[in-house]
């Protein structure tokens, strides 16, 4: 995973891409590899695409919590507040369970409370709409 991320990192974004498609063959059952790929997808302005890997690493492991926050992010930039408040409130109901400093994987180091904040202020934002 790390060769992967410091490829898409320093922006060869198709061949990381490859090497997790690679990875995803060999690990079928890694949620962290689907959301890997689905920022790769992102950054390439690849948003069905990315939308479709996360629901992969959901479906694998249901409490994927970044997994579902990523979603709800996604939705929000394509106007889908809908989907939007679907994800956000997987995450907040997962996060109900961890603690306020708990960091998550893959979250790159963003704090429970954190995350939670953004949540909140990202539904009340699509409210005001």
């Amino acid at each position: 995973i790390f060769a992967i991320r410091s490829l898409a990192n320093q922006g060869y974004l198709s061949e990381a891409l490859s090497l997790c498609n690679e990875a995803i063959a060999s690990y079928k059952l890694s949620s962290g590899l689907y959301f890997l790929r689905a920022s790769i997808l992102q950054e390439q302005d690849k948003s069905s695409e990315a939308i479709a890997s996360l629901k992969q690493a959901i479906y694998i492991d249901p409490d994927y919590i970044i997994g579902h926050f990523a979603l709800g992010n996604l939705f929000i930039r394509q106007g889908n507040a809908k989907n939007a408040k679907r994800y956000f409130n997987n995450a907040l109901d997962l996060l109900g369970g961890c603690a306020n400093d708990d960091i998550l994987p893959e979250s790159e180091g963003l704090s429970v409370k954190y995350i939670r904040e953004i949540i909140l202020s990202n539904m009340q934002t699509q409210h005001t709409k």
